[in-house]
């Protein structure tokens, strides 16, 4: 049985923001963005961060651009893209593959955790870290 669920994009940007500030450092580095063309703020006032500030790692992905990552103990690292397609996947396989998590970011129980396995499977398609 397949069910789906809209998900705003101000709760994703806000597991982007739990996952790079607080989930990821250990395993991934940020080594370029891709500017959207006309990059916008995604986070609303009740958010992590005030508008209308552009914080590039949680709006270029939502709107168009893209965070370019390595895995930071890769001696030979491919570029892992986080774009709005990569969000959509990873919200699915958290869905699918990592359940207690889902319902964690459901219940807005969300925390650095809960964004690095978001991270970890938008980016490499299953949890291999932590």
């Amino acid at each position: 049985m397949r069910v789906t669920t809209d998900i705003p994009d101000e709760r994703v940007a806000g597991l982007l923001c739990c996952g790079f500030e607080g989930g990821v450092g250990y395993w991934c580095r940020i080594i370029d963005y891709r500017e959207p063309h006309k990059p916008e703020p995604v986070l609303d006032a009740d958010a992590c961060v005030p508008l209308p500030h552009i914080y590039p790692h949680v709006d270029y992905p939502l709107t168009g651009g893209a965070v370019v990552c390595h895995v930071t103990d890769d001696p030979n690292p491919d570029d892992l893209v986080l774009d709005r397609a990569a969000c959509e996947r990873g919200l699915q396989l958290m869905a699918e593959k990592a359940p207690s998590h889902w319902g964690d970011f459901l219940a807005g129980r969300e925390d650095a955790v809960t964004g690095d396995v978001f991270l970890q499977l938008c980016l490499l398609g299953e949890v291999v870290y932590g």
